[in-house]
């Protein structure tokens, strides 16, 4: 069974990259692009209605709700609070690599960092047991 990873993403170029790569590394990718659909998506893990993911990789910047609100949702309710998050963005901040922590927030990475190799590694490693 491959390790499934939901991806809440909205930057078109990105979500080809790991449509093309992710699947190649053995992971299982879902994709949502909007906030909406990542609280939808949220409230189905809980009702029961969609299986766990392994792994959620979060970003921040979405068109219709800020990624730190997804990430409070996730951890305010006891049937999702201990997914592993790992929040994927381009914009930082000391302060907001802060209240990420204290949200929960598993794993903050600044996309222009990491080679996407090194993002697979990152990946791969993240859905370990």
């Amino acid at each position: 069974m491959k390790p499934k990873i939901l991806i809440i993403e909205d930057d078109r170029a990105i979500i080809n990259l790991y449509k093309e790569v992710l699947p190649m590394a053995g992971l299982e990718i879902d994709i949502l692009e909007s906030g909406q659909e990542g609280t939808k998506r949220l409230e189905e893990i809980r009702q029961g209605k969609k299986e766990r993911p392994d792994l959620i990789l979060l970003d921040l910047i979405l068109p219709d709700i800020n990624g730190i609100e997804i990430l409070k949702e996730a951890r305010r309710y006891p049937e999702t609070k201990n997914l592993k998050i790992y929040v994927l963005t381009n914009y930082y901040r000391p302060e907001l690599s802060k209240e990420l922590t204290r949200e929960g927030a598993d794993k903050i990475l600044i996309k222009f960092k990491y080679s996407l190799k090194e993002l697979v590694e990152i990946f791969k490693e993240g859905v370990k047991p």
